[in-house]
């Protein structure tokens, strides 16, 4: 019992810092000019945040680009804004997948084609 009391605030630690590391990382890029390259990569370690709640993404990755309610998955593009119309384009795209009590309950990372 001492041992999984002792793993789930490292774990709230390593969700927290990647999702603000996250939220950072999406700012600077979304403050970028339309269509600029850029070299984002899927980020590692995504897995830490299963268990988020949904609003917690929210405030720290603002609106999703991409909403699909009837699967309750949220999709963000880590790059810079896109021309409208545009589809794909390697960038990473980070979906959060949210079960009924409105936490992630998975999440995957890929890049957009």
């Amino acid at each position: 019992m001492l041992l999984l009391v002792a793993i789930v605030p490292g774990m709230a630690a390593t969700a927290a810092s990647l999702i603000e590391s996250l939220a950072a990382q999406l700012h600077e890029l979304r403050a970028l000019p339309m269509a600029t390259a850029t070299k984002a990569e899927c980020p590692s370690g995504i897995r830490s945040l299963i268990g988020l709640n949904q609003e917690k993404v929210r405030g720290a990755l603002g609106e999703p680009d991409v909403i699909d309610a009837s699967k309750n998955r949220w999709g963000y593009f880590f790059t810079s804004p896109i021309p409208l119309g545009q589809r794909g384009g390697g960038f990473p795209q980070l979906v959060f997948v949210f079960g009924s009590s409105r936490t992630v309950v998975d999440i995957s990372c890929r890049y957009a084609r």
